[in-house]
């Protein structure tokens, strides 16, 4: 390896020891008072894509894109998935497509993880899931 890319490799390293710290940092900043909502896991081997959320009980809102917080009790959340179709073939390619609105429970300190699930043949069957609870 030449000087340059030596001290390339030192700085993506950096780079990503920094990304790192400042993503520990803001799981450590989560209010235990709220519930947290993690939405940009995907597991595709399961026909669970990612989403992106938009609105919060019917409103829009902004949310930041790999999750938010919420007040405990009851809420409904819907937005928009890109169907990832590397596994489970229910559509051509990646997709865009709206979510119906998911009604749910969510209680302070616990952690969500919502995904869509497209593993029916059946699109009438697609829905907006929480597949995990911490």
């Amino acid at each position: 390896m030449n000087m340059r890319n030596t001290r390339l490799a030192a700085l993506g390293g950096g780079l990503l020891a920094g990304l790192v710290l400042a993503c520990s940092q803001v799981a450590l900043a989560w209010d235990q008072d709220k519930a947290r909502v993690i939405t940009q896991v995907n597991k595709p081997t399961e026909c669970l894509s990612r989403v992106a959320i938009r609105k919060i009980d019917g409103r829009e809102k902004f949310v930041h894109p790999q999750g938010f917080t919420l007040e405990p009790g009851s809420h409904s959340l819907s937005g928009t998935v890109a169907l990832d179709t590397s596994y489970c073939k229910v559509a051509r390619g990646n997709e865009w497509t709206e979510i119906p609105p998911l009604e749910a429970d969510f209680e302070a300190g616990k952690t969500y993880y919502l995904g869509f699930d497209h593993s029916s043949s059946n699109r009438a069957d697609w829905a907006l899931v929480i597949w995990k609870v911490e």
